[in-house]
């Protein structure tokens, strides 16, 4: 055989030799999703509060733990406001909205640097938006204030923000809630969309409590760029049937250490069976530990472990 020809011979020999190899080494998995774990900066409360932590110091901890990404929580943006130890996370929301966010380009550039540098990305950011506001004014008020956390989300290379749907007015119906927060939610959604963000609307406040009125407002607002920040915690019955109902619209999830009953009691959370269920619906994306320390305790150290080893059953590997 000629050189030449035995070159040319080469790449097909070569494929044929390693191609039982290969296949004999992939499996198909049993799920569709794809998971990974990270963590919800709520999670480090007390020392972001005491400035005992700043966001590129929780970010490098993350990585040291062996975790993925962080999901930025809106209340520790300068300005850095001053919060009594132990006042409801409720109520920081709103000292938060009176006093928005302001960070410089700078704030953000170093967040931005630090966390590539240590592979955890800012894959989404926590708002304190609330959509359904009672008059138009407040209503092209929140549109404003939704577009300046895209803008934030937009710098950091975040791909997610989160956003609230917010309370029933005094007076008002749920119905006239809902036409108020998707009022608010259209312009978000465009104005994300452009920027290729996602909006996800998170199962906490009177407006969105449940599966059904989570999927209400997805339908009306219908845009490509509505999604559910899936907080699997959060529900008040039967959430892990939530979750199941809600995991197909999921654009980013939270996990806590306990779960609703069907009859509305808490109980240990079973991540596995959690895990499952999003892996199964196609999820894929963030699984992040949400949690609010008490005292000395340290929730992201104690649970990491375990939030790792069920997003690697489920990792596409």
């Amino acid at each position: 055989m000629k050189r030449r020809e035995l070159l040319k011979t080469l790449p097909a020999l070569a494929a044929a030799i390693q191609a039982p190899h290969v296949q004999a080494q992939r499996t198909e998995p049993s799920f569709k999703g794809r998971l990974r774990p990270g963590v919800v900066a709520l999670s480090f409360r007390t020392q972001l509060e005491t400035g005992k932590m700043t966001y590129e110091d929780a970010v490098r901890y993350i990585a040291d733990v062996g975790l993925e990404g962080m999901d930025m929580t809106s209340y520790w943006v300068p300005p850095l406001l001053n919060f009594k130890p132990g006042i409801p996370s409720q109520q920081i929301s709103e000292m938060v909205r009176q006093t928005p966010a302001n960070p410089t380009s700078q704030w953000l550039s170093s967040l931005r640097t630090t966390a590539y540098r240590n592979n955890v990305p800012v894959y989404s950011v926590g708002s304190p938006v609330k959509m359904a506001q009672p008059t138009p004014e407040l209503r092209q008020k929140e549109i404003a204030f939704a577009k300046k956390w895209i803008d934030i989300a937009d710098y950091l290379g975040a791909g997610h923000v989160r956003v609230f749907g917010g309370g029933i007015a005094p007076g008002a119906t749920e119905a006239q809630a809902v036409d108020w927060a998707v009022e608010v939610y259209k312009p978000a959604l465009d104005y994300a969309g452009n920027k290729g963000i996602l909006l996800g609307l998170e199962d906490d406040d009177e407006l969105t409590r449940t599966s059904d009125q989570l999927l209400t407002i997805l339908k009306k607002v219908d845009h490509p760029f509505a999604r559910i920040n899936l907080d699997c915690g959060n529900f008040r019955k039967d959430g892990y049937k939530e979750v199941e109902r809600c995991a197909p619209f999921a654009a980013a999830t939270h996990v806590k250490t306990n779960m609703s009953t069907p009859d509305g009691k808490r109980e240990p959370a079973d991540w596995v069976k959690l895990f499952g269920i999003l892996a199964n619906a196609g999820y894929r994306g963030y699984v992040s530990i949400e949690m609010e320390p008490r005292d000395t305790d340290n929730p992201v150290l104690r649970y990491a472990p375990e939030l790792i080893r069920c997003a690697r059953m489920y990792s596409g590997a």
